[in-house]
């Protein structure tokens, strides 16, 4: 018989479907909209296929199992631990989709404290609505909407497996970053992560023909530059765009140097840099950019020298 963990935290598409990722089966366990509703909610929603949220604390959650394969692919990703497979890079992805930290634990293995964060992530919902919607219908024959979660991560993940984005970005490793900049902290953390990640996506895009060291003494403006335009950001660096990356820059060497935002208005810019990013990961994935929290727009205003 296959092997199944418990799977805490997800939200699945539906509450009565299995999801199938790669050769692994996620099943929603009994009970699951009450389970979902345990989680942390910061506002209150009505409606939806569980009959809505309320604003709680919440805590972690059972809320699904994972049926292991017999034999389980290795991971793409570079992990740290011994062994890692296919299935740490699926939690990594769902924890970014879904706003939440997942993690599968063994239910045979005696209760030990978890050191997870129960708390719904701040940052990450751009990547994650970029992935799309699917629909199905209500028992009253309207269309019900869901994140497209299973065929969704399933294909992220057998791109990522793929020599060509193996070929562009090695083991990833920054997407260890990125999901760390989602979680719930100060600002000022989740925008230096994002600065460190544009940094190293530089690099791995020029790391053929420039040395580590050539790399680290470039300006950190021309790396800024480049990210922008080879992920459609812009399609070229006007006069006034130049400025808006000479401002982002100087935000980051205050709070480097400086340990905090220099102005008020800092933690704008930092905001909409980190809002950049998501748009920057989303095309990483092969995915479509989700424009709801309209990140060109504001660095539009940004380069006007509005206010964000």
């Amino acid at each position: 018989m296959a092997k199944s963990l418990d799977v805490y935290n997800l939200k699945f598409e539906w509450p009565d479907e299995k999801m199938e990722i790669g050769p692994y089966v996620f099943v929603p366990a009994e009970g699951y909209c009450d389970r979902y509703r345990r989680l942390q909610h910061l506002v209150h929603v009505g409606g939806g296929y569980c009959g809505g949220t309320r604003a709680v604390t919440g805590e972690h959650q059972v809320t699904g199992t994972v049926h292991l394969p017999d034999e389980a692919p290795p991971a793409a990703l570079g992990w740290g631990h011994d062994n890692p497979t296919a299935l740490d890079d699926i939690l990594l992805l769902l924890s970014i989709f879904t706003g939440r930290k997942v993690f599968a634990l063994d239910p045979d293995i005696a209760d030990a404290p978890i050191i997870a964060d129960p708390r719904k992530f701040h940052y990450g919902g751009g990547v994650g609505l970029s992935l799309g919607k699917v629909t199905r219908r209500d028992e009253f024959g309207a269309d019900d909407y869901a994140l497209n979660l299973s065929a969704g991560t399933s294909a992220v993940l057998e791109r990522m497996r793929g020599d060509t984005w193996r070929s562009k970005y090695g083991d990833g490793r920054f997407l260890f970053l990125f999901a760390a900049a989602c979680h719930r902290q100060i600002l000022e953390s989740s925008f230096l992560l994002c600065w460190a990640i544009w940094e190293h996506l530089f690099r791995l895009h020029h790391g053929n023909w420039l040395s580590r060291e050539t790399v680290r003494r470039m300006n950190p403006r021309e790396k800024v530059r480049f990210i922008l335009t080879e992920y459609g950001l812009r399609n070229r660096i006007s006069e006034e765009d130049a400025k808006s990356v000479d401002r982002l820059t100087l935000v980051r060497h205050a709070l480097v140097h400086d340990g905090a935002f220099e102005k008020d208005e800092d933690a704008g810019a930092a905001d909409l840099f980190v809002r950049l990013t998501e748009f920057v990961i989303s095309k990483v994935l092969g995915l479509e950019p989700s424009d709801v929290f309209s990140p060109r727009e504001r660095l539009d205003r940004y380069g006007r020298g509005e206010l964000l």
